[in-house]
């Protein structure tokens, strides 16, 4: 299990434990395992180096969403898009042994690389809506101008002369009362688990995941012709549950699509135009 995805792991049990949910959720994962190791065919599609990470894990959110707990199925995808395909079933049946656990973020840490904060962090996001996240943005930005201000702080939460734990305490007892309690538990999770040298870096890195994610809440959607808003609203949500994610959607119309649309959310398309399928038949015509 890589590290990104433990730091995930661990902050989703602590945010099911901190709703009662975790047991309820440890139930539902374990018969999400279940599902995987019983039938060949999913195991051989979540394994298939040749398809796209987002597309294996379309088709398993498909099997998921409305029928398991919200965060586990985050939780799933994230292993399928950030695991190595052939470790994914392993790595599932890990999963409930971090669930259970008391692991703290810095536990049996080798080299402290900010992988496991940077995943804990992106946990954090996924529950936060846009303007949440352009503020936690903002506040950690703050505090990157802080540490490159400070010396004494930068100082203090490099370790010298200090524990981890004192760290942490110092960050809780900084910033409890000035920042949001998502930019909190970032900024706790980056100083427990990172090179204390490399504080900065793992901020940067963090704030650049959330604008990204602030960014592929925007879908832009061209129809081939003006629809009704019943039909639009249908595409907004199927849009959603595909990405987990609340959109802001973009209208436009393109006559070129012929029929169809075309969906571009973040770095995904989803291309179910006319005009795509009529340029697939004449490239298996040309292939004859």
């Amino acid at each position: 299990m890589r590290e990104r995805t433990r730091g995930f792991a661990i902050a989703i049990r602590d945010l099911l434990a901190k709703d009662g949910d975790l047991a309820h959720a440890r139930e539902e994962l374990a018969s999400v395992v279940s599902l995987v190791e019983e039938s060949v065919e999913l195991t051989d599609l979540l394994i298939d180096r040749g398809l796209r990470p987002e597309v294996r894990r379309s088709v398993l959110d498909e099997l998921l969403v409305e029928r398991v707990d919200a965060r586990i199925v985050a939780l799933v995808g994230y292993v399928i898009e950030t695991e190595f395909a052939g470790d994914i079933p392993e790595v599932l049946a890990a999963l409930d042994q971090v669930l259970q656990s008391s692991y703290l973020l810095g536990d049996g840490i080798e080299t402290a690389t900010g992988a496991r904060s940077r995943g804990y962090a992106q946990a954090i996001m996924i529950e936060l809506d846009r303007d949440a996240r352009l503020q936690l943005m903002d506040e950690l930005l703050s505090v990157l101008q802080l540490l490159a201000d400070d010396v004494g702080l930068r100082r203090a939460l490099s370790g010298l002369g200090g524990s981890e734990v004192q760290r942490v305490k110092i960050v809780e007892d900084l910033f409890s009362s000035r920042l949001s309690s998502s930019a909190v538990l970032v900024i706790r999770a980056v100083v427990a688990t990172t090179n204390p040298r490399s504080l900065a870096e793992s901020l940067e890195r963090i704030v650049a995941d959330c604008s990204v994610l602030v960014e592929s809440e925007v879908a832009r959607v061209t129809m081939a012709r003006e629809t009704s808003d019943v039909y639009r609203s249908r595409i907004a949500s199927t849009l959603e549950r595909r990405t987990h994610r609340e959109l802001i959607v973009e209208w436009r119309v393109d006559s070129s699509l012929i029929g169809g649309m075309v969906a571009v959310v973040g770095d995904r398309v989803y291309d179910v135009s006319v005009a795509r399928e009529l340029q697939r038949a004449q490239q298996l015509l040309a292939g004859r």
